[in-house]
């Protein structure tokens, strides 16, 4: 039988082989002199009301094309994705670039879900510092339960 997994140690989990990733890239284009990679500043868990079934990924520009439609037509009632919200009183992130807004856009996707009520988070965490973060605007208006 499954057992419930704790979001914030998954987290913890997730951050910690980013940064595992990250030395070895770095380690391996010193070896050749190529493309670098640094840190994302931001990664998160989606998962399921239960704690059985999760999705990570870290904030990155938004592809424009690679949205689940339902959390495509929110991010657009903020505004263009890959380009900042204007709204007034509201800290102003690139629409589509959180960690939050990944996550849930691959757990919607490969897990068959079409409603963004039924997405729940982790804490946001800065993987090099292990620094949990306040969501943003942009993400607690288009997830009801952050």
């Amino acid at each position: 039988m499954r057992k419930p997994f704790n979001p914030e140690k998954e987290l913890l989990n997730y951050c910690q082989h980013i940064c595992h990733v990250h030395k070895q890239t770095v380690r391996q284009n010193k070896k050749t002199g190529t493309w670098y990679w640094d840190y994302p500043a931001m990664a998160a868990i989606c998962h399921d009301r239960e704690c059985y079934v999760k999705r990570a990924s870290y904030s990155h520009y938004p592809q424009k094309k690679e949205f689940h439609r339902v959390l495509e037509k929110k991010l657009l009632t903020l505004g263009e994705i890959g380009k900042r919200s204007t709204r007034p009183g509201k800290r102003n992130n690139i629409i589509g670039n959180c960690a939050e807004q990944h996550a849930a856009n691959i757990f919607m996707k490969q897990c068959d879900e079409a409603n963004l009520s039924n997405l729940y988070f982790s804490k946001a965490m800065r993987p090099r510092t292990k620094q949990i973060i306040d969501y943003c605007d942009n993400c607690k208006d288009i997830f009801p339960n952050l």
